[in-house]
């Protein structure tokens, strides 16, 4: 997990999920809540979740019709945010 977590990391795209990660952290919320708060395409805010949720870092859980997305208790335990 750790080699997976070092490419998350220095990846890219870290700014982006870090950005996405900061927000769940603070409140569980909708891809398309992300995309429209983060100003960034809704397919780009899934395949950061993606990456996230395979990572150990995000789960998702169905409300209703809605997947909506937490942060793991991983990121407070890695201090990544």
């Amino acid at each position: 997990m750790m080699r997976k977590l070092d490419e998350l990391m220095s990846g890219k795209g870290w700014d982006t999920r870090r950005k996405i990660l900061e927000e769940l952290y603070m409140r569980p919320t909708t891809a398309y809540s992300l995309a429209k708060k983060l100003e960034l395409n809704y397919s780009t805010v899934r395949y950061h979740l993606d990456l996230l949720e395979r990572s150990g870092l995000v789960n998702h859980q169905k409300r209703g019709s809605r997947q909506v997305y937490v942060a793991t208790k991983n990121v407070e335990v890695l201090k990544i945010i």
